[in-house]
């Protein structure tokens, strides 16, 4: 397919506008007819208003009163149970535009969603307005010039589909239901970040709308200060709509998973770190301590995309740890990105930690809480090396640059009587690896604060704000890891 240009590749987000417009006015009218606001309204919200807002867009309102209200105020953390007074599924940029106006003139919080993965639940608001990007999701690839061009709904997945028609990728996220634009644009780890960097280390350009109203291009020639902002410094600055993408060869992989009995975290902990230490950048490696009433099990996504010979002969230093169970295979990148870390939706509560080595310390914190854990917890463990740590700390907002291990806490639950214990198991282990972190991945906190953001930025969070500052001074997108404009 050939690439359009920017214009034309906005404005086609509009092609079912006339299908969805009986819909959008039906919508509208129901909230008319009640006679009222939504229940849970920052303000009294006048009907008359938002029927105005669903006649200037070529989107869809969904209102409490529309029969999928119900499926659309759902994210992917089901710990978030939340209801906006609308949610706008826009249709193209200048719905986007329009939509941001609106929430200002009614005074309304707007949360931003593209797939609605965010750990914190930033997706969905309660009284506030939602900007929906889904609707938005279409993908073209050049395959002469190995660039795709993503609508900003699109999700891993569709990215990986379109690309892997020609035999080509990026970086991106390991669930295929992971919406681009907040990995992109939160930094974006992926099993290619070893060997291509970061998903926002691959990003060429983006389309945003400010909150002003306008629609920018931000690159290295368009926009410098905002480029370099947004690759790891999230929707603080405008929403994007489309972002633009340097593509890789990348067609069949060696990958899989090799699961190690329970009950031997401090023997494999060390071998792990020593076999990541050797590693090349064609092999990612991401370990995940998983506890069991037999003591805490080690888990290893094994992805190599190189030379297959090499693969083989790399794989066999990590058979030689005697896995129970062994599912790494050959499969072609899509099958690897589709099956090989799903997670379904589920309530959980997630933070995170850097730290510079797995130390016998940290190992042993590790082993320590997960023997004794409760259900349904883990500790994922990202090796951050290759590729990714060849950017400069300041070169992008994206700033865990420096090898290491990034450490992803989670404790899920499925009734709310399990809740507590979940989220003090992951905040006591949290507390006792906080003494030798260096940094945090921002996009993987389930709760925030500045503090916490200024740890994840480090030295890149003072031009932030003040970039913050130049395209959101009023604060306006502020349901997201936060810049406080300076």
């Amino acid at each position: 397919m050939g690439l359009t240009n920017r214009r034309q590749f906005i404005q086609r987000g509009a092609f079912a506008a006339a299908a969805l417009c009986t819909n959008r006015i039906k919508a509208v009218a129901d909230l008319s007819q009640t006679g009222r606001a939504p229940e849970q309204g920052l303000n009294s919200l006048d009907p008359s208003e938002i029927h105005r807002l669903g006649a200037q867009i070529s989107g869809l309102i969904i209102t409490p009163e529309s029969a999928e209200y119900e499926s659309a105020r759902l994210v992917f953390n089901r710990a978030f149970d939340r209801h906006p007074a609308l949610i706008v599924r826009c249709a193209d940029a200048s719905d986007v535009a329009r939509t941001l106006d609106f929430v200002q003139k009614q005074n309304l919080r707007v949360a931003v969603r593209g797939g609605g993965h965010n750990r914190a639940g930033f997706g969905v608001c309660d009284g506030g307005a939602v900007i929906d990007l889904s609707r938005m999701n279409r993908v073209e690839v050049d395959p002469g010039k190995g660039v795709a061009r993503a609508q900003a709904g699109a999700l891993v997945r569709d990215l990986d589909q379109a690309t892997q028609q020609y035999g080509l990728a990026t970086t991106s996220g390991g669930c295929p239901t992971v919406g681009i634009a907040g990995l992109t644009l939160g930094g974006g780890e992926g099993f290619l970040m070893s060997k291509y960097g970061a998903a926002c280390d691959n990003l060429l350009s983006a389309q945003l709308v400010t909150v002003d109203g306008r629609q920018v291009e931000a690159s290295q020639s368009s926009n410098p200060d905002l480029f370099w902002a947004i690759r790891g410094g999230g929707g603080n600055f405008g929403v994007a709509t489309a972002l633009e993408y340097q593509l890789h060869p990348v067609t069949n992989v060696l990958a899989g998973t090799l699961m190690y009995p329970p009950g031997q975290i401090t023997e494999l902990l060390p071998p792990f770190a020593k076999l990541v230490a050797a590693a090349p950048d064609e092999l990612n490696i991401v370990g995940e301590v998983l506890p069991s009433q037999k003591g805490a099990g080690f888990l290893v996504l094994f992805f190599h995309a190189g030379d297959a010979s090499q693969g083989r002969d790399l794989l066999r230093n990590w058979r030689a740890l005697k896995p129970q169970e062994d599912t790494v295979r050959e499969m072609s990148y899509l099958e690897a990105q589709l099956t090989i870390n799903p997670y379904a939706s589920v309530a959980h509560f997630q933070t995170d930690v850097v730290v510079p080595e797995l130390s016998t310390t940290v190992i042993q914190l590790i082993a320590a809480a997960t023997n004794d854990a409760p259900p349904n917890t883990r500790v994922f463990m990202v090796p951050i090396y290759g590729a990714v740590t060849r950017v400069g700390v300041s070169d992008t907002a994206y700033a865990l640059r420096q090898p290491g291990y990034e450490l992803d806490l989670m404790g899920r639950w499925n009734t709310p009587a399990e809740k507590e214990n979940a989220v003090q198991w992951v905040k006591a282990l949290h507390s006792k690896l906080q003494p030798f972190a260096h940094g945090l991945y921002v996009n993987q906190l389930g709760e925030t604060s500045d503090d916490l953001v200024r740890a994840g930025y480090g030295p890149n969070y003072a031009r932030l704000a003040e970039i913050k500052k130049k395209y959101d001074p009023d604060n306006v997108l502020r349901l997201n890891q936060n810049i406080t404009p300076a």
